[in-house]
């Protein structure tokens, strides 16, 4: 089928979804509240296409004379229907994805597809087992972490879950059939699907997009965790199968590979800023990942039970097989129904190992991941000796290489904690120990000096029976008892050497540190604002020329360095942060090879562009050459898990086109020769970093802005919005940007549509670089390029004119003294893209410019009620009785804005 029949079809499935919003809106809401949105949609549509005062006059009259009912209604009927229209996109991508796979050889292979990776390997000159050894050796750590940009309810995406169950069932109906009556599967009252599909769209209607009350981690875990068990679950082995199927189309010959997979997650041990991260409940989020881990896999192992009725009368066992059988009856009890076939029984001792670690069996349970995957290991080797290697491959490998890839915790839990919370509890170690009285008073380099010596020794220092007097030190050392699926400890804002030698004294307390040996876990860095970067360098020498530390690299194989995108973004403006992470990467690298270390990137990505957001793969294939090697991490946040997992096909998809441009970056560090950056490139970047900067910083530091930041943006109101367990801001109330937490920051912009963060300060900094130079640099230079695709997309979902209607809320001298600068400096920016790319914005992104097109006539409505209820907010008293009704509505528009952007922060 053709893409542009596809496209026909996407538009009939959103025509279909929103005649049944209509009527869901006419039944429960009344036909006014129809013909309202009605005509403020056909108002917005004219004046997109053809912009007229007297258009906008008239809607901003409609706007202004709701009432609060009606605006809030308003708001449900835009923010639906875009939850619609996504999973319809999300539908498409999937048909159109399937379509392109079906067209794929290996000859003509599809994009950023294995089968393409393969090919791309074999044309460089890697034979196949150095093709092998790339694949083999790859490990892309996705890192689940709880973020305020999933901003739907759970409630919701179920409903949305069981309409897009309902498409399915009309498409595989076929056209003809979709209307059909199917009085067998059909739940009681609803006879056909158009019935069923206007009832789920009614109840989505008629559901509260609104929490109660604020998410606790808890629910940011089974949020994020679901995901898991879900569509990823079914992806790994597909993913596994995939690789294997291009090494043998194009080589002819077939590996065995493991998963290049490993998930961990943030959600439940990320401490820094979060109050609600108790000790408690890192204990709660790893027991609820292992839980949901064990039953996954009893679920899939009674699916052996059941297919492998193989017997012994028609076939013999291998001699391990026999013996891991004997092994199980001596110790467990299994069922007589089974006598005589011994996979079922086989898989019965499986089943009560793992049951056993859920407390629903007596007896011994599996002691390690590694123990069960050996398990299933047997049982594929004896299925292949008796040439079942089919049955083998279908049935229990699948098992194997989900085993492989999540082991009985699921997900490795990360710890991450502020560094000045770990020295406030090292500081009372030290001074209970008679160490120290002031420690918190020491120069860094005497703190060094004192932990590398205090470090020589295995004695604790507190006595025993101590308890805490700090909640800093009683919540480090009852995290590091309560921890078990270790991940990392990553230490945020890490500015010296000591901050993370506190972590090692800390492990000490509770028995996790012997001198000269490594912890059972890495010690991370966080380098996150433009100064730590630019000192990491420096920082990480010193590390590795601390004896103890160098001693824990050792043990561990290397060290991980995670760089964030967020604060240095909000530290230093677009261009400068993008630039001072490349070079803190090359810088890092270089000094850890000089001392025969290897390190290991962890990305702290966001979302949007401004937080390093984009496309994955082609940010991967952006990183200076050197610094990818054969392991990398990534966070996966938020609303990107729902954009990216929701369907086992879109998560493959995603997954497939990450490690495509991973394995090649892997490829180049292992066994190509990258070229060194040109001089004249680099030091042009330098040069327009520094201008970008001085622009970025002039705007974030005129006196007025943060009032007019505050004025402009609804930051106050999204600091109320419960749509996630971490505060706004980092500590109370605050007047300046740097307490603002980087997340609401971006937030805030795209809200109003300026999406400041994500390109400001790029004009000036480019006017540093010629003209033709800055082209040849796009053109040759994938770190430039990706950088200002990022940078094209932000300004691609700005709007100066939305921003505009913002203003009214505004004291109009402040307006005047900002709006006007930033409206010259987003044109100057555009043109200064357009004429580096010698094309418009968005030429690399035809869907995405499509899709910008058709939403914003939808999204426009929702922002000029949010304006209106701004506005009524805060000029509303705080104990009127309407200010609850206001704020209920006003958060509707926060979330309405970010489903229809596909974007929250």
């Amino acid at each position: 089928m053709s893409e542009d029949r596809l496209f026909e079809q996407l538009k009939r499935e959103v025509d279909l979804l929103g005649r049944a919003l209509g009527k869901a809106i006419r039944t429960l809401s009344g036909q006014r509240v129809f013909e309202l949105e009605e005509e403020v949609r056909e108002l917005t549509k004219a004046l997109r296409q053809s912009y007229s005062e007297a258009t906008r006059q008239q809607l901003l009259s409609i706007v202004r004379g709701l009432s609060l009912a009606e605006a809030e209604n308003m708001i449900r009927a835009f923010s639906t229907y875009f939850h619609l229209v996504n999973l319809a996109e999300e539908r498409h991508r999937v048909r159109v994805n399937r379509e392109r796979e079906k067209k794929s050889t290996p000859q003509a292979p599809r994009g950023e597809s294995f089968l393409a990776l393969v090919g791309q390997l074999k044309r460089q000159g890697l034979s196949y087992e150095q093709a092998v050894d790339v694949l083999s050796r790859l490990r892309l750590h996705l890192t689940f972490t709880a973020h305020p940009t999933e901003t739907r309810r759970r409630t919701q995406r179920y409903h949305i879950s069981e309409i897009e169950k309902l498409l399915d069932a009309a498409e595989r109906e076929g056209p003809e059939d979709s209307a059909q009556e199917n009085h067998a599967e059909a739940p009681p009252l609803i006879a056909d699907a158009n019935s069923q599909l206007d009832a789920r769209v009614a109840l989505l209607w008629g559901t509260s997009e609104l929490r109660k009350s604020r998410p606790s981690v808890e629910d940011e875990v089974k949020g994020g965790l679901f995901y898991t068990t879900y569509t990823l679950w079914q992806a790994i082995p597909r993913l596994v199968d995939g690789l294997e199927s291009a090494l043998e189309a194009h080589y002819g010959l077939r590996p065995d590979l493991s998963p290049p997979l490993v998930f961990r997650s943030w959600i439940g041990g990320d401490r820094d800023g979060n109050p609600n991260v108790v000790p408690e409940v890192t204990s709660w989020a790893q027991n609820y990942a292992r839980e949901t881990a064990l039953r996954k896999f009893v679920e899939d192992v009674d699916g052996l039970i059941r297919d492998l009725s193989l017997s012994e009368e028609r076939i013999t066992i291998s001699r391990e097989l026999r013996l891991a059988l004997e092994d199980h009856a001596r110790r467990l009890a299994l069922p007589e129904r089974f006598q005589g076939e011994p996979y079922r029984q086989f898989g019965m001792g499986l089943r009560y190992k793992l049951r056993a670690l859920l407390g629903e069996q007596t007896g011994p349970g599996y002691s390690s991941t590694h123990e069960f995957i050996g398990d299933l290991r047997k049982a594929e080797a004896s299925l292949n000796q008796l040439g079942l290697k089919e049955i083998s491959r279908v049935s229990v490998r699948p098992l194997r290489l989900n085993a492989e890839a999540f082991g009985l915790e699921l997900v490795s839990l990360d710890l991450r904690e502020e560094s000045r919370a770990l020295t406030e509890a090292v500081a009372e170690l030290l001074k209970t120990a008679g160490v120290h009285e002031h420690y918190v008073g020491l120069e860094p380099l005497q703190r060094e000096a004192l932990l590398t010596q205090e470090l020589a020794t295995a004695r604790p220092l507190a006595p025993v029976g101590y308890r805490p007097q700090t909640k800093a030190l009683q919540t480090a050392l009852e995290a590091l008892r309560n921890w078990r699926a270790r991940g990392a400890h990553v230490v945020s804002m890490t500015h010296h050497p000591s901050d993370l030698l506190e972590v090692l004294l800390l492990a000490r307390e509770v028995g996790l540190y012997r001198p000269g040996r490594a912890l059972p876990f890495d010690v991370v860095p966080l380098f996150e604002t433009l100064g730590d970067l630019e000192n990491a360098p420096e920082v990480v020498a010193r590390l590795l020329d601390n004896p103890v530390f160098m001693a824990h690299v050792q043990g561990r194989g290397g060290l991980e360095v995670m760089i964030g995108y967020s604060d240095s973004n909000k530290d230093a403006g677009f261009l400068a942060a993008n630039w001072a992470l490349y070079r803190a990467q090359e810088a890092i690298t270089a000094t850890a090879k000089s001392r025969g270390v290897q390190v290991y990137y962890f990305h702290g990505r966001g979302t949007s562009t401004a937080r390093g957001g984009g496309t994955a793969g082609r940010a991967i294939a952006s990183l200076p050459p050197g610094t990818v090697g054969s392991r990398m991490r990534l966070t996966e946040q938020g609303e990107a898990l729902a954009d990216r997992y929701a369907h086992p096909d879109l998560a493959y998809r995603n997954l497939e086109q990450m490690l495509y441009h991973t394995a090649l970056a892997s490829a180049r560090d292992l066994y190509g020769q990258a070229e060194p950056l040109r001089e004249a490139w680099r030091e042009a970047m330098t040069r327009a970093a520094r201008r970008s900067t001085e622009v970025y910083r002039e705007l974030l530091l005129r006196p007025g802005f943060f009032e007019f930041y505050e004025q402009l943006t609804p930051i106050r109101e999204i600091g109320a919005l419960n749509i996630a367990s971490r505060p706004v801001y980092r500590s109370g109330r605050v007047r300046e940007i740097k307490d603002l937490r980087a997340i609401p920051w971006v937030m805030s912009w795209t809200q109003v549509r300026l999406l400041i963060p994500g390109w400001y300060g790029l004009a000036e900094g480019l006017e540093e670089i010629p003209l033709s130079l800055r082209r040849e640099m796009f053109a040759q230079w994938p770190f430039f390029a990706t950088t200002l695709d990022s940078a094209a997309i932000a300004l691609a979902k700005a709007d100066l004119g939305i921003a505009r209607e913002y203003l009214r809320l505004v004291e109009p001298s402040l307006a005047e003294r900002f709006f006007p600068s930033i409206a010259r400096a987003f044109e100057k920016t555009r043109a200064i893209l357009e004429e580096t790319f010698q094309n418009t914005l968005l030429f690399n992104h035809p869907v995405l410019a499509r899709q910008t097109e058709l939403r914003n006539p939808y999204v426009d409505p929702i922002s000029l009620v949010q304006v209106e209820l701004l506005e009524r907010y805060r000029r509303t008293p705080p104990e009127a009785p309407e200010r609850k009704g206001l704020e209920r509505a006003l958060m509707l528009s926060l979330l309405g804005i970010a489903a229809g952007l596909r974007n929250a922060g």
